[in-house]
């Protein structure tokens, strides 16, 4: 299982709420001048909207980068399936969209806020206002249910009003029961539901998920996909959901196949059986 409690992610941090504030560098001209995202008119859609133009992650061996790099728009709202087989890019490209890291080279603007540009306190409020949902940003083993949910706050400070969300988070999540628990208590699909509900409390526009699948049984699966997309439909965030599992695709309303570090397909969901197993001959 890839959840070990109280283990650091890939980047060496945990995913914790960040209490400070910055500025946003715009990627367009005529922002506010506090800098906060830009509220894009016409869309009355709450997710997120963002642009890929062009990026191209590091590696080990930078001349194995492809030229074209990936580019993507992904409306607000909208749910993708970002589908790489097993060689972890999609993963990348979620840490890359939430600041964890920077591209080598592209442009990514979220909500029009240059995200490749932010540094510092910038940056790092940038980081607070998504939700994340890794197993490799696990619960911590020294804290409850309640206390590891409340750790998403953008502050330090927890109030009434901080617990009561959590707490209605939790219900969400069909975790109230588990609130007083410990961590190391709880079976993987807990865990997992609890991970939903810490990654829900900032109200994230952009929900960047891994597939929990590797970790479950195919019920416990099924029955966390089906809490993540009623989640997606319920709040209305922009979903990126990293995926090398193909039933796992289906899930979203597009799929974006991501193959050399290039967008190899990119395509709208049917509802049909036949157009699915088309799509599964097509992509492999």
């Amino acid at each position: 299982m890839g959840l070990r409690n109280g283990e650091r992610g890939s980047s060496g941090v945990y995913y914790l709420g960040s209490p400070l504030t910055g500025h946003y560098v715009p990627v367009v001209t005529g922002v506010p001048a506090d800098g906060r995202p830009l509220q894009l008119s016409g869309s009355a859609a709450p997710g997120a909207v963002v642009t890929l133009t062009g990026v191209r992650m590091r590696g080990r061996d930078r001349r194995d980068a492809p030229a074209d790099g990936i580019s993507l728009h992904i409306p607000a709202g909208q749910s993708v399936a970002l589908y790489d087989g097993a060689d972890r890019v999609a993963i990348g490209l979620l840490d890359v969209v939430g600041g964890l890291r920077r591209p080598r080279s592209g442009q990514l603007s979220v909500d029009g806020v240059a995200v490749h540009q932010l540094s510092g306190a910038a940056l790092e409020r940038y980081r607070g206002d998504r939700g994340l949902l890794s197993g490799r940003f696990p619960l911590l083993s020294s804290l409850s249910v309640s206390d590891n949910v409340l750790t998403a706050l953008r502050t330090r400070r927890t109030d009434a009003a901080a617990r009561d969300r959590a707490a209605e988070l939790l219900m969400t999540a069909g975790a109230a029961h588990l609130a007083a628990r410990e961590v190391d208590s709880l079976s993987p699909e807990e865990q997992w539901r609890v991970l939903i509900a810490r990654a829900l409390l900032a109200t994230p526009r952009l929900m960047l998920a891994e597939d929990p699948s590797p970790d479950l049984d195919a019920r416990g699966s099924r029955r966390v996909l089906d809490l993540l997309m009623d989640a997606h439909a319920r709040f209305g965030f922009t979903l990126l959901l990293a995926t090398s599992r193909l039933a796992t695709t289906v899930r979203c309303d597009r799929v974006v196949s991501l193959v050399d570090g290039l967008v190899a397909t990119d395509e709208f969901c049917g509802d049909d059986d036949e157009w699915t197993r088309g799509r599964i001959d097509r992509i492999g």
